[in-house]
């Protein structure tokens, strides 16, 4: 088990402490596959090099879970500290890997 800091505002774990922690253990590299919440608080702190977004021709709607659970898509998407790597279309759905710069 791996205990790290809390932060009251935005209230959860401290990210820079979980990466470190997770470092001293010999971890370089992580999957973060968390949710919307997760995601967006990675983005957040800048402590994302990769984005991988499948997304498919048709909108979610109102009822729907964002991406980005505090931040528009366009965080990645239109940040100029990311740009697209490669795109492919899988049938009908778009899969576009973005990096950082």
């Amino acid at each position: 088990m791996i205990r790290v800091a809390t932060t009251a505002t935005p209230p959860g774990l401290d990210l820079l402490a979980v990466l470190h922690a997770l470092a001293e253990k010999g971890i370089t590299r992580l999957l973060v596959e968390g949710g919307a919440r997760v995601a967006s608080s990675f983005v957040a702190a800048g402590l994302v090099d990769e984005v991988w977004l499948l997304r498919g021709p048709d909108a979610i709607g109102a009822e729907g879970v964002a991406a980005l659970e505090a931040l528009p898509l366009s965080a990645i998407t239109q940040s100029p500290a990311f740009r697209v790597r490669a795109s492919e279309n899988l049938q009908n759905d778009t899969l576009t890997i973005h990096e950082r710069i």
